[in-house]
């Protein structure tokens, strides 16, 4: 994952687990997306963990990847248990084996990625036949607000037709509310 339209250091990072989030990304949607079943889950962009924290009870394995060390260095702090790796790569050069991975898991992530291209290929890769890519991201037109640090500039934002071109060959599988400003999608290999 590229610098996108931050540069991160630890205290941007904390910024991210704050009580409005909570609020305004509601991860109950999670019960209803992902399977009771343990998987493999890959939280790709993971940031400083807040998604990771909620992921984990699904996961028999989760791996946290991120390119930023700020980022992943909070996440370690935050995430704990023997089923969590983390690790400092790049979206478009993922060192898990290929077919290796039930779910990969995107928010607000996507966006900032440099290579999309790179990173659509590996996700592609690493996921096993019949695997699922979870996405969350901003709406596009909805408030951003600098004051607070509420999301990416609107000209960033991908829409969910975006997300369907850089994933083609994948299908949708559902759509969920992923909070005020946020959509989602689970797209199937």
């Amino acid at each position: 994952m590229g610098s996108g339209h931050h540069i991160w250091d630890k205290a941007a990072a904390i910024r991210l687990l704050n009580d409005d989030r909570e609020r305004s990304e509601n991860a109950e949607f999670l019960k209803d997306v992902l399977r009771p079943t343990k998987q493999v889950i890959v939280d790709l962009g993971c940031g400083s963990g807040y998604y990771a924290t909620k992921l984990k009870p699904f996961a028999s394995m989760l791996y946290c990847i991120d390119s930023s060390e700020e980022m992943l260095s909070v996440a370690r702090e935050r995430v704990h248990g023997k089923n969590i790796t983390f690790l400092k790569e790049d979206s478009s050069g993922i060192s898990l084996s290929n077919y290796s991975v039930d779910i990969v898991f995107m928010a607000n992530s996507f966006h900032d990625m440099e290579d999309k291209f790179g990173a659509s290929a590996e996700i592609a890769r690493i996921l096993k036949p019949n695997g699922i890519i979870i996405v969350i991201d901003w709406k596009k037109g909805s408030k951003q607000n600098a004051k607070e640090h509420r999301g990416p500039p609107d000209s960033i934002r991908m829409s969910e037709a975006e997300y369907l071109r850089w994933f083609s060959k994948f299908k949708i599988k559902a759509r969920f509310e992923a909070g005020t400003d946020h959509f989602g999608l689970v797209l199937k290999k």
